[in-house]
Protein backbone atom coordinates (compact mmCIF):
# COMPACT_ATOMS: atom_id res chain seq x y z
CA UNK A 1 0.00 0.00 0.00
CA UNK A 2 1.24 3.19 -0.78
CA UNK A 3 0.39 6.86 0.13
CA UNK A 4 -0.78 9.22 -2.86
CA UNK A 5 2.39 10.95 -3.37
CA UNK A 6 4.48 7.53 -2.81
CA UNK A 7 2.58 5.95 -5.77
CA UNK A 8 2.83 8.61 -8.55
CA UNK A 9 6.52 9.88 -7.50
CA UNK A 10 8.01 7.17 -6.91
CA UNK A 11 6.49 3.91 -8.60
CA UNK A 12 4.83 5.32 -11.18
CA UNK A 13 7.54 8.27 -11.89
CA UNK A 14 4.48 11.23 -12.30
CA UNK A 15 4.82 14.79 -11.09
CA UNK A 16 2.82 16.26 -13.35
CA UNK A 17 -1.24 15.99 -13.34
CA UNK A 18 -2.41 18.38 -15.59
CA UNK A 19 -3.91 20.39 -12.33
CA UNK A 20 -4.58 24.37 -12.60
CA UNK A 21 -5.77 25.77 -9.32
CA UNK A 22 -5.00 30.00 -9.39
CA UNK A 23 -5.09 30.05 -5.34
CA UNK A 24 -2.56 30.88 -2.94
CA UNK A 25 -2.07 28.02 -0.98
CA UNK A 26 0.13 27.02 2.16
CA UNK A 27 0.76 22.84 3.10
CA UNK A 28 1.09 21.71 6.12
CA UNK A 29 3.11 18.14 6.34
CA UNK A 30 1.89 15.88 8.62
CA UNK A 31 3.36 14.25 11.17
CA UNK A 32 2.23 10.68 10.06
CA UNK A 33 3.57 11.48 6.49
CA UNK A 34 6.49 12.76 7.90
CA UNK A 35 7.56 10.73 10.45
CA UNK A 36 6.05 7.57 10.23
CA UNK A 37 5.68 7.29 6.32
CA UNK A 38 8.70 9.54 5.30
CA UNK A 39 6.84 11.49 2.74
CA UNK A 40 9.65 14.25 2.96
CA UNK A 41 8.81 16.58 -0.09
CA UNK A 42 6.97 14.51 -2.88
CA UNK A 43 3.16 16.04 -1.94
CA UNK A 44 4.96 19.86 -2.67
CA UNK A 45 6.66 18.32 -5.90
CA UNK A 46 3.21 17.11 -7.00
CA UNK A 47 2.01 20.91 -5.45
CA UNK A 48 4.65 22.77 -7.27
CA UNK A 49 3.53 21.51 -11.17
CA UNK A 50 0.31 22.48 -10.50
CA UNK A 51 -0.66 25.55 -12.73
CA UNK A 52 -1.31 28.78 -11.64
CA UNK A 53 -0.86 28.06 -7.78
CA UNK A 54 0.71 30.49 -5.57
CA UNK A 55 2.43 28.34 -3.18
CA UNK A 56 3.93 29.94 -0.09
CA UNK A 57 6.14 28.29 2.71
CA UNK A 58 4.27 27.92 6.04
CA UNK A 59 6.47 28.65 8.91
CA UNK A 60 7.45 26.21 11.69
CA UNK A 61 5.79 23.63 8.99
CA UNK A 62 7.01 20.72 10.39
CA UNK A 63 5.33 21.30 13.63
CA UNK A 64 2.68 19.10 14.94
CA UNK A 65 -1.06 20.80 14.45
CA UNK A 66 -2.00 19.20 17.90
CA UNK A 67 -4.64 16.37 16.76
CA UNK A 68 -2.34 12.77 17.12
CA UNK A 69 -5.18 10.77 17.76
CA UNK A 70 -6.29 10.78 20.48
CA UNK A 71 -3.50 13.30 22.05
CA UNK A 72 -6.39 16.39 21.58
CA UNK A 73 -8.57 14.27 23.66
CA UNK A 74 -6.61 13.13 26.72
CA UNK A 75 -4.61 16.90 26.59
CA UNK A 76 -6.72 19.47 25.37
CA UNK A 77 -5.46 22.46 26.77
CA UNK A 78 -1.85 21.22 24.97
CA UNK A 79 -3.76 20.57 21.96
CA UNK A 80 -5.66 23.77 21.51
CA UNK A 81 -1.97 25.87 21.91
CA UNK A 82 -0.88 23.61 19.21
CA UNK A 83 -3.50 24.58 16.99
CA UNK A 84 -3.23 28.20 17.90
CA UNK A 85 0.25 28.18 16.70
CA UNK A 86 -0.52 26.24 13.93
CA UNK A 87 -3.40 28.86 12.71
CA UNK A 88 -1.40 31.92 13.55
CA UNK A 89 1.10 30.27 11.26
CA UNK A 90 -1.37 29.51 8.40
CA UNK A 91 -2.73 33.49 8.76
CA UNK A 92 0.78 35.03 8.30
CA UNK A 93 1.30 33.36 4.75
CA UNK A 94 -1.91 34.74 3.54
CA UNK A 95 -3.05 31.78 1.81
CA UNK A 96 -6.68 31.12 0.37
CA UNK A 97 -5.87 27.36 1.23
CA UNK A 98 -4.27 24.92 3.59
CA UNK A 99 -3.28 21.69 1.90
CA UNK A 100 -2.34 18.62 3.55
CA UNK A 101 -2.04 14.79 3.35
CA UNK A 102 -3.79 13.86 6.31
CA UNK A 103 -7.49 14.10 6.98
CA UNK A 104 -7.27 13.86 10.67
CA UNK A 105 -4.76 16.90 10.52
CA UNK A 106 -7.26 18.67 7.58
CA UNK A 107 -10.39 18.64 9.97
CA UNK A 108 -8.69 19.98 13.34
CA UNK A 109 -7.10 22.68 11.84
CA UNK A 110 -9.87 23.49 9.54
CA UNK A 111 -12.05 23.60 12.30
CA UNK A 112 -9.89 25.86 13.93
CA UNK A 113 -9.51 28.04 11.04
CA UNK A 114 -13.59 28.08 10.99
CA UNK A 115 -14.05 28.81 14.45
CA UNK A 116 -11.95 31.92 13.51
CA UNK A 117 -13.67 32.99 10.74
CA UNK A 118 -10.85 33.35 8.97
CA UNK A 119 -11.85 32.28 5.50
CA UNK A 120 -8.90 29.68 4.69
CA UNK A 121 -10.09 26.88 3.69
CA UNK A 122 -8.12 23.49 4.06
CA UNK A 123 -8.09 20.86 1.35
CA UNK A 124 -6.23 17.41 1.43
CA UNK A 125 -3.50 17.87 -1.68
CA UNK A 126 -5.64 15.38 -3.93
CA UNK A 127 -7.89 17.76 -3.90
CA UNK A 128 -5.80 20.08 -5.70
CA UNK A 129 -4.38 17.45 -7.85
CA UNK A 130 -7.61 16.81 -9.43
CA UNK A 131 -8.79 20.28 -9.96
CA UNK A 132 -8.83 21.64 -13.52
CA UNK A 133 -9.48 25.54 -13.90
CA UNK A 134 -9.88 26.35 -10.56
CA UNK A 135 -13.46 25.87 -9.95
CA UNK A 136 -13.21 24.36 -6.69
Amino acid sequence: MYELSELLVDVLGVTELGAEFPHRVTYHPTCHGLRMLGLGDKPLRLLRSVAGIRLVELDAAEQCCGFGGTFALKNPDVSTAMLADKARHVLDTDAEVLAAADNSCLAHIAGGLTRMRTGVRAMHYAEILATTGGTR
